[in-house]
């Protein structure tokens, strides 16, 4: 049996470039909504959602028995300066938060590729993502959150008090975060056992 033809150091180098400008195309396709969100909101030419509870018109014959919307589309420029710094913050926080997360992620994949898995740079990878995710993702709600209910209640008067002043959050992402975050301790005791075992070798 051959062995299998070893890939060369410039090849590799190639497939690591092609990885990282992969990388870099999508964390910029992923983080360019909320980039354009957060100019569109800035300049009124953007719209952000509200929740509301507005009935759904139906015909009086139509077999249904109730409905509601669950949110609106507003563009609007007459919101106040406070309200309209929350939601551009918040939307401009978790367009960073997704950048961080894919910086982790790739720099993660890149030291799999060199065949260094327990190396300290993945600890810190896994760190600074969980905590994208956990602090990123909590102060993104959070900012939006006001921002939403400020605007809402701005808005009520000229629309008939139709949006709801509140906002809805989703824990789901924290909860990713706290996941990476007891990974990158189960990375931390890898990177320590495999030190301590290069040291008996």
């Amino acid at each position: 049996m051959t062995d299998a033809t070893p890939v060369s150091p410039r090849m590799e180098r190639g497939i690591v470039l092609l990885f990282v400008a992969a990388g870099l195309v999508m964390g910029f396709t992923l983080a360019l909504p909320g980039v354009r969100a957060a100019i569109g909101i800035a300049t009124g030419a953007g719209g952000f959602s509200l929740l509301t509870e507005a009935p759904v018109a139906t015909d009086p014959g139509a077999p249904i028995l109730s409905a509601r919307y669950e949110s609106a589309w507003v563009i609007t420029d007459a919101l106040s300066f406070g309200a309209r710094t929350l939601l551009v913050l918040g939307t401009a926080a978790g367009a960073l938060t997704t950048l961080f997360t894919i910086g982790a992620l790739m720099l993660f994949f890149l030291l799999l590729m060199w065949r260094r898995p327990f190396h300290r740079a993945l600890v810190v990878a896994t760190r600074v993502a969980g905590a994208s995710l956990l602090i990123g993702g909590v102060l993104s709600a959070g900012l939006t959150g006001l921002g939403r209910m400020m605007a809402a209640s701005e808005l009520n008067p000229s629309a008939g008090d139709v949006f709801v002043v509140g906002s809805a959050f989703d824990p789901a992402w924290a909860l990713v975060g706290l996941a990476v975050l007891a990974l990158s301790v189960v990375f931390s005791y890898g990177t320590r056992l495999q030190r301590d075992t290069e040291g008996l070798v």
